[in-house]
């Protein structure tokens, strides 16, 4: 039975939760709810529908068609709507209860409520309504109950009710309420229409029916006789005021707005003030606020005397007059005075005016929250007779700083055993965020409650634990705090004497042993017989606090860590040792260890019997013993010197009379580095009670490495002090600057950067760089150049957050998009390699002409990614941003940055290197893909198929690095794919390295940062100057656009001569620069090379021999210039020769009227094509032609020969001493044992004549291209220039 009613609930449950969802949809905002039930009335089938959207930050009603239209209850109420709109609830013609109290709500249109026929109750309380109209509750015939309590109207307007014909309870309760002859009418009709008043509906105006209760009221006692009271009448300003002639003073007068019938007027010596700006004064017209206040402002501008006098505002209404005023004196300039000033204190910040000398200005203090007296509170300064500011008071003030209120409000609190404990517990927790403390009365406040609570300790001995903790919870004061309440109240001594007192107080015969654990506090007491002991050895040592805190016997309920500068709490480790042992080996041993203190407490003179109270106390620093007076004479050396160890205090009391008194041996960590230690012990008595450090009595004993031994005759604070300002190190970490020799680099390599840049934009036509290749290195040189520089001049801008974000910002877009170009690069390397060939076409089709590769792709990668990275980084919280605890320099937090930047790095650089990799084995698959390839033309397209389709060529096989057909004006890219291969990888490596000794730099310590810093230095430089001399330097194109740069060093200069020996570039390509003037006969044809700088547009590329043929335009303008004729066997191949120019003296021999055709016989074994035969990456190396048995075609005997030895190095021009001719000679790429013999042979042919360019003109044999190259024809056996 009971499973079936269960089952029925459960059912029923069900069924309404069914029944309310189908009637109550989903909101629109998500803090309203909706629930539904059925109505219980007889015979109704309706659902009623409530509607609660308490506290959901409405700034306006909800918009009637998003609630149900059967919806009987909607809650508004705690949300910020601060107006009514007419038809603000049309259509919810069921609604029977709308709530609206505690709202914003000052002004209601009339009709708001129209639609709303079925309304019973309306609640409009603790609004800011300041007036009524009966407009506003159109169609509420059906409303009962009305709550207008809580606004801020004084009276209501007659026939307000003529619309709620069914009113029956009305609240009006406010603070403002003006019961006169204007409510006269309510009286009436409340008692005609049978309403109830609420109880809170009381008079407060005017005073003599102040407190009545309206409903108990007569008619004959509503009268507007009597003089005006104003709930509100104020002038500002209230007081006197001195000014000076020239001044200008605004007055401001409010008063509460009755009735219409309200007006503000003002007088000067009982004359009316009109507005008059000839004499600088302006009346402004009145504004009425929120129908219950209305302000009038005169402004008084460029004061004369005339303004002296009374200054009155004046109210007029129909129920009466009234008036305030306020005296103004004017004062001649020569009239002693004290300046205006602020000043800024504890009390807060006060502007005090121009005074008169002898004369006392007023300010009121800052109002607080916790301010509850009525009476108003006031700071005042008095300016003596000489125009000073003297004596002041801020007494009557608050303090402005919410934990100074706190503590000030604790010590006014008496302190007795029934509440100390609970007012320690309450220190303990506002101390536990004292490293927030920033005022000298924080400590002082502290102090005073301290003293207080220590002395209970005997009744009460949970209070030890707690003031042990509160002393800890204080070193985290800064400690020009300490210094200053230390200077002010001796706070620091008084803390610290509390302290040592607590064994005192708590070690009895009950009680032999006290631990206590803190955070920079560690304190251990015992009794002890020395005569039982042969020595005592105590380590104070570093250990994790407990999770969650647990009270122990050193803790206590106080106990807590929160705020501390540590992470971790000292304790105490004793054991026994004999006299032998050694501090400074416990610390060496253990490395969490901080101090170590070795007791020889045996004694010959010691009484068998005799206890001692043995009590020891290690400070975690220096902080609580501050120098404030003249101390040159004492150990710290006029605050030369200062504590760089933890403070061990020892003391040994309650023996027997006579016993010795035992020196003491401690180790001490040290915490800074210094020099000129001193060991010291602390003197309360010195300097007036404010205590000192002296070095009587104490030593060094030894040091190792940041640990010192010292041995003190004194039983007290002993400690290590060192100077610590002539340490070899920088400022803390990043410091004001960073170390120099990062400016320097770093401007050296933005040097080099910004040079690639310029000298890549100025000459982009002509020097030989693919577009892709010339969009990827310029944005990595920017992106690199503004990482690098935004990095050494932003990075410790710590001391302004917004700069220091906005570093962050660019440093992670910058970094990222760098990364990202160096990996499109690899990309772009790798597509390169593997790009497959151009397929030859039919003759009938003309090959389409090659599309341009859109580079906005690359940039929506390199540049939108990094964007869209800092963009959500920045949008979750832009606090990621900036320098902070973990981060003190301007860079990201751990966390985000693990996501938004060393995942997205780490992931960048493993697909940036599997792209290396892979480029690396297809090199090593096609050792004849070498260089990258220009998109080729129709016409080169066509030459192309005709070659293919040759018996003996490998048609379809040629790549870019194919040593056969190679024309240099083809190369997309100077450098082959080795060689880009390797740069890119270098230049990856080398920016990942100085990113990462950069922010080692920044983030490490003290002599680490140095190592750092000129390890970034070196490898940004080297950085810098790789990218300048690769991609310039060793470019002959780029030394050409810098020479025709140079004013003095143009092309055609001699001093544009570079060296004659062939070098060799850092692809492994062998080339000669260029030479202008140099003459071809006379010259060694293995030692020389030549070539004309200027019209440079024709020579060949850098990377090749460039004398290794000659120039069209100057072989045709000279008669007796030979022609060359190439003919290569059918086996063989005929390579692309480039031809340029190089200069010859004028010849007198009788053949300078006649041109001559030279012919090379080329043999089939002569293969260049194979790539085992060039030593060079360059494609000028395979043009190369044997000229061997040269005494069966030369007229002479002093044509050198082309040995095969010295052939392919460079190409070179033999220049037959007899004859004056010059002409091509070369050696073919051949193997050792496969050398064949090559014929030079000459014949004397007519060609068609040269253009004007000095190329062929109509040649069918060689079609030239935009760069004044000839190339080959379409004949196999032989080549013509």
């Amino acid at each position: 039975m009971k499973v079936l009613l269960v089952l029925c609930a459960a059912l029923a449950g069900c069924w309404r939760s069914a029944c309310s969802n189908r009637y109550c949809p989903d909101l629109m905002i998500d803090s309203c709810h909706c629930t539904s039930e059925r109505s219980k009335e007889f015979n109704r089938q309706s659902m009623r529908v409530k509607v609660v959207c308490d506290d959901a930050d409405l700034m306006e009603t909800m918009q009637p068609s998003s609630l149900p239209n059967t919806t009987v209850s909607l809650i508004l109420s705690n949300n910020k709507i601060s107006a009514l709109k007419n038809n603000s609830f049309l259509g919810l013609r069921a609604l029977e209860r709308l709530d609206l109290r505690s709202n914003l709500i000052s002004r209601i249109a009339p009709g708001a409520f129209h639609g709303l026929t079925a309304l019973k109750r309306l609640d409009l309380s603790s609004n800011r309504i300041g007036c009524f109209s009966a407009d506003m509750f159109l169609d509420l015939g059906r409303l009962s109950k009305l709550n207008l309590s809580g606004n801020i109207f004084s009276t209501l307007p007659e026939g307000l009710f003529t619309h709620v014909p069914s009113l029956r309870a009305l609240s009006m309760g406010t603070d403002y309420l003006f019961c006169d002859c204007q409510l006269r009418w309510l009286l009436s009709w409340v008692r005609i229409q049978s309403v109830r008043v609420g109880n809170e509906s009381v008079c407060v105006y005017p005073s003599r029916l102040h407190g009545l209760e309206l409903r108990s009221l007569q008619e004959h006692q509503l009268t507007c006789d009597g003089p005006l009271e104003l709930p509100v009448l104020q002038l500002i300003p209230t007081q006197r005021q001195l000014v000076f002639r020239g001044d200008r003073l605004p007055l401001q007068c409010t008063a509460s707005y009755l009735d219409p019938s309200v007006k503000l007027s003002w007088s000067h010596e009982q004359h009316p003030v009109y507005a008059l700006e000839e004499r600088g004064l302006y009346v402004e017209d009145s504004i009425i606020h929120d129908c219950c206040l209305v302000t009038s402002e005169l402004i008084l501008s460029n004061i004369d005397v005339g303004v002296s006098g009374n200054w009155q505002c004046h109210v007029t209404s129909s129920r009466g007059n009234s008036s305030i005023g306020m005296e103004i004196v004017v004062l001649e300039t020569t009239a002693l005075y004290c300046s205006a000033e602020r000043v800024s204190s504890n009390k807060g910040d006060f502007r005090w005016p121009k005074t008169l000398a002898g004369f006392m200005a007023f300010l009121p203090c800052a109002v607080t929250s916790v301010s509850s007296t009525p009476q108003e509170k006031r700071a005042w300064r008095r300016c003596d007779r000489t125009g000073r500011w003297a004596e002041h008071d801020y007494n009557q003030c608050s303090y402005a700083s919410q934990f100074t209120r706190s503590l000030h409000e604790l010590t006014q609190i008496p302190v007795n055993v029934s509440n100390a404990l609970a007012l320690a517990q309450q220190l303990s927790s506002l101390t536990s965020r004292a490293a927030m403390f920033g005022d000298m009365m924080d400590v002082i406040f502290v102090t005073h409650l301290v003293e207080r609570l220590t002395r209970l300790v005997d009744h009460v001995r949970e209070l030890g634990d707690q003031v042990f903790v509160i002393a800890s919870n204080m070193m985290q004061v800064e400690e020009h705090v300490l210094w200053m309440a230390q200077n002010e109240a001796r706070a620091c001594t008084r803390i610290v004497q509390c302290v040592e007192r607590i064994a005192d107080l708590v070690l009895n015969t009950n009680t032999t042993v006290i631990s206590k654990v803190s955070a920079n506090i560690a304190l251990e007491a015992l009794m002890v017989r020395p005569a039982a002991l042969m020595g005592l050895l105590c380590t104070v040592v570093q250990r994790p606090p407990l999770l969650p805190p647990v009270a122990d016997a050193g803790h206590g309920e106080g106990v807590s860590i929160t705020g501390s500068q540590h992470d971790t709490l000292l304790d105490f480790r004793c054991h026994t040792v004999n006299v032998s042992g050694s501090p400074m080996g416990q610390l060496s041993q253990n490395t969490v260890a901080i101090a170590s203190i070795h007791f020889p407490l045996a004694a010959p003179q010691s009484v068998e019997n005799s206890t001692c109270k043995l009590q020891l106390i290690v400070f975690r620093n220096g902080k609580l013993f501050p120098c404030t007076g003249n101390s040159s004479n004492l150990a710290d050396d006029g605050k030369r010197r200062s504590v760089s160890t933890p403070v061990a205090f020892t003391k040994l009391d309650g023996c027997s009379p006579g016993s010795p008194v035992q020196p003491v041996t401690v180790a001490l960590r040290h915490f800074s580095l210094g020099v000129d230690p001193t060991a010291a012990y602390w003197d309360f008595d010195l300097l007036n009670g404010h205590g000192g450090w002296r070095a009587e009595g104490c030593q060094i004993t030894g040091s190792a490495h940041n640990t010192t031994t010292i041995h003190c005759a004194h039983h007290n604070n002993l400690a290590v002090l060192m100077d610590l300002k002539k340490v070899l190190s920088f400022p803390p970490y990043p410091g004001e600057f960073l170390h120099p020799v990062v400016y320097a680099c770093t401007a050296v390599m933005l040097l080099c950067l910004f040079a690639s840049i310029i000298t890549y934009i100025v000459h982009h036509s002509t020097i030989r760089i693919s577009r892709k290749g010339w969009h990827m290195l310029l944005n990595f040189c920017f992106h690199t150049a503004l990482t690098f520089a935004v990095f050494a001049g932003g990075i410790n801008r710590i001391k302004y957050p917004i700069i220091c974000q906005a570093v962050g910002i660019v440093l992670h877009y910058s970094s990222l998009s760098t990364m990202l170009w160096l990996g499109v690069t690899a990309r772009n390397i790798y597509r390169q390699v593997t790009k497959k060939p151009q397929q030859a076409q039919d003759g009938d089709h003309t090959p389409p002409h090659p599309a341009r590769s859109p580079m906005l792709r690359f940039y929506l990668i390199s540049g939108g990614v990094p964007f869209i990275i800092c963009g959500i980084t920045a949008a979750i919280n832009i606090e990621n941003y900036g320098s902070g605890e973990q981060t003190p320099v301007c860079w990201m937090a751990w966390e985000p940055s693990l996501g938004a930047f060393y995942g997205p790095v780490a992931f960048i650089v493993l697909v940036t290197c599997i792209y290396f990799l892979c480029t690396f084995i297809q090199l090593r698959k096609h050792p004849e893909r070498k260089y990258e390839l220009k998109a080729m033309s129709e016409e080169q397209q066509r030459l192309a198929d005709v070659h293919q389709g040759e018996p003996g060529t490998d048609g379809g096989q040629c790549h870019g690095g194919c040593p056969g057909l190679i024309n240099p004006s083809m190369l997309a890219n100077e450098h082959s794919f080795k060689a880009q291969l390797r740069t890119a990888a270098f230049t990856l490596f080398l920016f990942v390295t100085t990113w990462t000794f950069g922010a080692l730099a920044v983030t490490q310590g003290h002599f680490l940062d140095m190592i750092f810093s000129c390890l970034y230095g070196a490898f940004s430089v080297t950085l810098g100057l790789f990218v300048l001399i690769h991609h310039c330097a060793k470019r002959d194109d780029v030394w050409h656009c810098w020479c025709a740069c140079c004013p003095g060093r143009r092309p055609n200069n001699k001093a544009c001569h570079a060296h004659s020996r062939p070098k060799v570039n850092v692809n492994g390509d062998t080339h000669s620069h260029c030479h202008s003037d140099a003459l071809c006969p006379g010259k060694s044809i293995l030692s020389h090379s030549h070539c004309a700088c200027q019209n440079h547009v024709t020579c060949l590329t850098p990377v090749s021999p460039c004398c290794a043929a000659l120039h069209t335009q100057q072989l045709l303008e000279d008669e007796t210039t030979p022609r060359v004729l190439l003919h290569a066997d059918p086996e063989g191949y005929r390579p692309a020769v480039h031809l340029h120019r190089c200069l010859k003296p004028v010849r007198t021999k009788a053949r300078r009227h006649r041109e001559r055709e030279l012919a090379f016989r080329i043999p089939s074994g002569a293969d260049g094509a194979s790539a085992h035969s060039s030593r060079t990456n360059s494609p000028h190396s395979h043009i190369c032609h044997l000229a061997h048995e040269a005494h069966h075609v030369c007229h002479h005997e002093a044509l050198a020969l082309c040995h095969h030895h010295v052939c392919c190095a460079k190409d070179e021009l033999l220049n037959p001493p007899d004859t004056g001719e010059t002409f091509l000679c070369g050696c073919g790429k051949t193997a050792e044992d496969d050398l064949h013999h090559t014929h030079i042979e000459l014949h004397a042919r007519r060609q068609s004549l040269p253009n004007q360019n000095g190329i062929l003109k109509g040649s069918a044999l060689y079609p030239s291209d935009s760069t004044g190259n000839i190339r080959t024809g379409p004949w196999r056996n032989e080549t013509t220039v």
